[in-house]
């Protein structure tokens, strides 16, 4: 493959985890504002990114296989796009987390609560003392 043509492909690339990175703070927003997941236009819209970011992935996989295979000028760009997956991917995480409790029962949400301050430490006291 020839550099041009990396380089418009991790462009491409980075672009697009720079608006999926968009919507996930979206989506995010979503659930933690209303406490529900996101409708059927808003996942249909997220699913619209899945063909290009699996181009983007299949480049960044060829390049992880054989970097060597590869013109040096686009290892800037191949670790930009690597830093934005990986951002996604905590991004993603996280919502993960929003959506189970969003579809955890009134009570179960509840008990879900935040800790409170210290509370953590406190219960772990006993094994830190050895």
């Amino acid at each position: 493959m020839e550099p041009e043509q990396m380089e418009r492909i991790l462009k491409e690339h980075i672009r697009l985890c720079s608006d999926l990175h968009d919507l996930f703070i979206e989506e995010g927003k979503i659930m933690r504002s209303t406490g529900t997941a996101p409708d059927e236009d808003f996942l249909k819209k997220k699913q619209e990114f899945l063909p290009a970011l699996d181009k983007g992935l299949e480049l960044l996989q060829r390049i992880n296989e054989d970097p060597t295979a590869f013109d040096r000028s686009v290892g800037p760009l191949v670790e930009e796009a690597r830093s934005q997956v990986m951002k996604l991917m905590m991004l993603d995480r996280e919502n993960e987390r929003l959506l189970l409790k969003t579809s955890l029962p009134p009570k179960m949400k509840q008990a879900y609560g935040k800790a409170a301050a210290g509370q953590v430490a406190k219960a772990y006291s006993k094994y830190a003392k050895g």
